[in-house]
């Protein structure tokens, strides 16, 4: 499992002060690429992998309202993992130890000329595996 403290900003809400459906996928990916970042650098990944893992699917739950001003741990942990495929799960925790929403986003690896599904690397494996 991986921890990401966040707060909800201005930017994140609607007129009503509560989250806005997309900041929650905003905010889920933020704590995805701190994850990443603290594996080894992003721009090394982007600029020297062969590989691409876009986004197919992405789905939210909504509990409690998430509001203007409170703070957050999303916890994100590895769901599942197939042959090309990886699930990830958000929980996003208030000050209360509630969950407020949780995310579930699934990653697809692909060969970055050919845009076809391939295997998961094994040092991608070995990171998605601190997440268990």
């Amino acid at each position: 499992m991986y921890k990401y403290q966040t707060a909800i900003r201005m930017r994140h809400t609607d007129a009503a002060g509560i989250v806005f459906f997309t900041s929650l996928f905003e905010l889920a990916h933020e704590c995805y690429e701190s994850f990443l970042e603290s594996k080894l650098p992003l721009a090394d990944i982007i600029e020297q992998n062969e590989i691409l893992m876009p986004i197919v699917h992405a789905e939210a739950d909504y509990h409690i309202p998430i509001k203007l001003g409170e703070e957050y741990t999303v916890k994100m942990c590895l769901n599942k993992t197939g042959t090309s495929s990886f699930e990830l799960g958000y929980a996003f925790v208030n000050e209360s130890s509630k969950v407020a929403a949780e995310v579930k986003i699934v990653h697809v690896v692909l060969q970055k000329n050919t845009w076809k599904p391939i295997e998961i690397p094994d040092t991608f494996k070995s990171i998605l595996s601190n997440l268990k």
